[in-house]
């Protein structure tokens, strides 16, 4: 499926895809509860113990408080809910911190500062040497002769040497007192994760080039969360935005993390609970037998059985 990025216009593109704001947090205030404790009760470990303290209520199969049983299990359980509500608090506030960086746009034909979560696709996004991308850019115009800029990628793939990025040839040339005033639009595909790939086409309006189509490689963008480096400025245009860039469709949502360790413990919990049943059962029948015997020696005490050779 295409989508069409109309560059530098306020109206077409941003009604039709997210605005910039990022989100990496696990919960809300409302679901919080709920998907906390079926994700600890997703453990065989958890379900044990909460079955041991359930039958701990009924007085006739206990010796002991149900207290002594509760009382841990809700304080282990309060101990791990604490520990993911401050983790995802931690991760609201980097989501925030992100949102609330300013950057430089263009807006009816002049530069604005803004804050990242309020880049729309279309817009123009100015950045200086040293400056983290906001989003995903299509470059469209840089400080270099050449056309070219460098970038750092190493929180995409943690490379460290600089990559070359370089305009597409459709916008060689426009200084940038035009670039406030170009107008086109481009055809790429819908949002995904591949951050080595990306096939699209670019077409400007005149009067920067008569209508012709240009067509951009992976080449030609510069990535979210990749550093501007040893060029002045660069110039482009937000194509994915928000959780829709290639950074964000790669980061999915936090799954419960099981260590080896806490999979060793699963195991034995189902070992020791396999091995209760059985017991259980053996000694269960057993019981039975036995109190069958014994129902029937003491049912018959009134028969008395006589000696041999008495009978006669």
């Amino acid at each position: 499926m295409k989508r069409f990025v109309y560059i530098n216009d306020d109206d077409l593109s941003h009604e039709l895809y997210c605005d910039n704001r990022i989100s990496n947090r696990k919960y809300t205030v409302l679901n919080f509860l709920p998907k906390n404790l079926w994700e600890q009760f997703s453990r065989f470990m958890n379900q044990y113990f909460l079955l041991i303290a359930c039958l701990q209520l009924w007085p006739l199969i206990t010796p002991v408080n149900p207290v002594s049983t509760w009382g841990p299990l809700i304080f282990i359980f309060a101990v791990s809910a604490t520990k993911e509500a401050w983790d995802d608090y931690n991760r609201y506030l980097s989501d925030k911190k992100a949102n609330e960086k300013e950057v430089w746009v263009v807006r009816q034909g002049s530069k604005k500062l803004i804050q990242a979560q309020e880049i729309h696709v279309g817009n123009l996004v100015w950045l200086r040497e040293n400056d983290e991308v906001p989003c995903d850019l299509i470059l469209l115009g840089t400080s270099e002769p050449q056309g070219v800029c460098y970038v750092e990628t190493a929180a995409l793939d943690g490379e460290t040497d600089l990559k070359t990025r370089s305009i597409p040839p459709a916008c060689m040339g426009i200084d940038s007192d035009l670039l406030h005033k170009i107008k086109g639009v481009i055809e790429c595909p819908s949002p995904d994760r591949d951050i080595r790939r990306f096939d699209a086409n670019v077409r400007l309006f005149p009067p920067f080039i008569d209508n012709d189509v240009c067509p951009l490689t992976i080449k030609n963008t510069i990535l979210q969360s990749c550093y501007l480096r040893n060029t002045d400025w660069a110039c482009g245009v937000a194509v994915y935005t928000g959780n829709e860039t290639k950074l964000g469709m790669s980061r999915g949502v936090p799954e419960p993390k099981l260590t080896a360790m806490d999979a060793m413990i699963d195991k034995l919990t189902g070992a020791i609970f396999i091995f209760q049943i059985v017991v259980v059962i053996v000694l269960g029948i057993a019981g039975i037998f036995g109190r069958i015997q014994k129902q029937e020696s003491i049912g018959m005490f009134y028969i008395q059985t006589r000696a041999p050779g008495m009978n006669y």
